[in-house]
């Protein structure tokens, strides 16, 4: 009989610090099968498949009523390449609003991921208040083992 080999990680933020480069989601909730470094803030990819993904923060507000952008991009290296596999953006003049994005995607062995800011500086949080805002996370399954 062949033992199955599961894979599935959340890690989260606390803070509602505007994000300038790699999104820092610094506590882990769970982590099994796979590697999620809170100090490079990349998840390296240790059994491979097919794995469903989702993440969510906030678009920081707009400057002057203007509209104004919050994005993500999740970049993978694999070989020494990087790619974007995936980009959200909302450009409007809300405020505090949470953007979640969810995708599949076939990953190898090795394979290193990240969560970017893409433009618009986003957020982690809506508030730095903890009883009172969405703690925004980064998380992932393996579907087929």
């Amino acid at each position: 009989m062949t033992q199955r080999t599961e894979a599935r990680f959340k890690v989260f933020s606390k803070t509602d610090n505007t994000v300038f480069g790699t999104f820092k989601y610094d506590n882990i909730d769970f982590n099994v099968g796979g590697t999620y470094d809170t100090s490079t803030r990349e998840y390296t990819v240790d059994n491979a498949g097919t794995y469903l993904m989702g993440h969510s923060f906030v678009k920081k507000n707009p400057w002057n009523n203007n509209k104004y952008h919050g994005g993500s991009s999740v970049r993978l290296t694999r070989g020494g390449t990087t790619y974007t596999i995936c980009r959200t953006k909302l450009n409007d003049t809300v405020s505090n609003t949470t953007i979640s994005n969810l995708f599949m995607y076939k990953f190898e062995v090795g394979d290193k991921l990240k969560i970017i800011a893409d433009g618009g500086q986003p957020k982690m949080n809506r508030y730095n208040n903890y009883s009172n805002h969405i703690l925004n996370s980064w998380w992932g399954i393996k579907l087929n083992y």
